[in-house]
């Protein structure tokens, strides 16, 4: 498997001598509306090209005939377990593709791998199996039915057995309580956890037969508090992780793993993930592609296009009240204020970019009601201000099942990762805003320019394919 370049998986780098400064490009056409963004927000610039690019469908021919690996961190979550029942019922021929933007037209003939030909694997910390996860989540939310379940637990069990035990450090008290005694016991060892992470991903691909591996984290949320002062350096980071520093997130160490593993990595959550400096560096070093943070799916979507119609309007947006409430694992983490915290910063975010000066005040709130399951209902109140001070009000009101809206996306960002992989991109995939609350790498929030980014992508990676068959003729 070309795509993952494990030179040795039993040994975490000590740092470089002299330093290993990333490289980088500025943006031009689409991208000239992204800009770095502050440091532990995805320190880095737009992504970078390497000097001379792989053809495309280097390395394994073109995207129909390739298998690519996802390996999910938390793997028996809803979100992992709607994307296992999804890629199932999409391989039987029992559902359509509704919600997978790969999947439109504005993003054909670009190459990428078909859904059917995605493995899934893993790392969770609880007990049971995805097809266990699969009815509890039917039983509390009613996505599947009784006969789909049936149809897909021969592909769910298949799962189960390529999910490994995966550890908690620093992951907080809500994340420690629903993990296996096992788990809690374990002793920091980072060093070993991210030597590890590199021979699982290798054993995966190799057993697996595939062309590539992605890895992305649906975990549950980290507290997010004060980074550690590692986290500032790749060099700094690789000796803490030597040293068996217990002060590294969990996130960070999957992701290094990953990323020294040469897999793309996506952070589909608030933790730190990729998300650091010493990560952007990292992954620049090494050439490998990443992009988060937090997939945006509801409430923040909304934000992110209707916030630019009171910039058209030249409105006065005196205050932006939003309300979640929220009833599957993901709302049972959120209760613990750490990690509640790191959930509102990034969906507050969109506003103050997009309104800048024209946003009074704006407060999001996020509650736990365990009866609604997976159905996660936003109701939000925006009080505005227009010609001759006339105040006015607009208010939405959002619901919708939470992990039908984010499996899609997280098939769609493997899908890109591995095709941006493929075309020799490294660095910051800004290039995928859209998916995403707080982007890495991109200030700029407003849907529709995002969404400009993503189609200019695919414009690329069609000029790409175009030139490599002209080349072939």
């Amino acid at each position: 498997m070309e795509d993952v370049k494990i030179e040795n998986a039993d040994a975490v780098e000590r740092p470089a001598t002299g330093g290993g400064a990333r490289r980088s490009s500025k943006a031009k056409g689409a991208r000239a509306r992204s800009a770095v963004s502050a440091p532990m927000n995805g320190a880095g610039a737009a992504p970078r090209r390497r000097a001379r690019r792989r053809a495309a469908g280097a390395g394994g021919g073109g995207g129909s005939g390739r298998r690519l690996g996802l390996w999910l961190i938390g793997a028996k979550g809803d979100v992992a377990t709607t994307v296992s029942v999804g890629i199932e019922a999409l391989r039987l021929g029992l559902t359509d593709t509704t919600g997978i933007v790969t999947e439109c037209h504005e993003l054909a003939g670009t190459d990428l791998v078909p859904v059917e030909g995605i493995v899934l694997g893993g790392y969770d910390v609880r007990g049971g199996s995805p097809l266990d996860a699969a009815r509890n989540v039917d039983a509390e939310s009613g996505l599947f039915g009784a006969a789909l379940l049936d149809a897909v637990a021969p592909g769910l069990e298949a799962f189960g057995a390529r999910i490994k035990s995966g550890f908690i450090q620093r992951s907080g008290p809500a994340v420690e309580e629903i993990a296996t005694a096992a788990i809690r016991k374990k002793v920091a060892r980072p060093s070993r956890w991210v030597s590890g992470v590199k021979r699982d991903l290798a054993r995966f691909a190799r057993e697996n037969a595939l062309d590539a591996v992605v890895v992305v984290n649906v975990a549950s949320t980290e507290p997010t508090d004060e980074p550690p002062a590692c986290y500032a350096s790749a060099d700094a980071l690789l000796a803490a992780i030597a040293k068996d520093d217990a002060g590294i997130h969990a996130s960070v160490l999957y992701a290094t793993g990953a990323i020294e593993a040469g897999c793309p990595y996506v952070n589909f959550t608030p933790s730190f993930g990729s998300s650091i400096p010493a990560l952007a560096e990292l992954a620049e070093r090494r050439g490998v592609p990443h992009m988060g943070r937090d997939g945006k799916t509801g409430e923040t979507l909304v934000k992110a296009a209707l916030a630019p119609l009171f910039v058209a309007r030249n409105l006065q947006v005196l205050s932006w009240t939003g309300q979640n409430i929220l009833g599957n694992r993901d709302g049972r983490i959120l209760e613990d204020p750490t990690a509640k915290r790191s959930k509102s910063i990034g969906k507050d975010q969109v506003l103050k970019s997009v309104l800048g000066d024209r946003l009074g005040t704006s407060r999001v709130g996020i509650d736990f009601v365990p009866s609604l399951g997976d159905w996660k209902t936003a109701w939000d109140l925006i009080h505005f201000q227009g010609f001759l001070g006339t105040k006015m009000t607009l208010q939405f009101t959002w619901q919708g099942a939470d992990s039908a809206l984010a499996a899609p996306l997280v098939i769609d960002l493997a899908r890109l990762a591995e095709r941006a992989a493929r075309s020799g991109r490294s660095g910051l995939l800004t290039d995928l805003a859209v998916f995403f609350k707080n982007p890495d790498g991109v200030e700029d929030h407003a849907l529709v320019h995002q969404l400009d980014l993503l189609l200019a992508f695919a414009e690329e990676l069609r000029s790409e394919g175009a030139a490599v068959l002209e080349a072939g003729d």
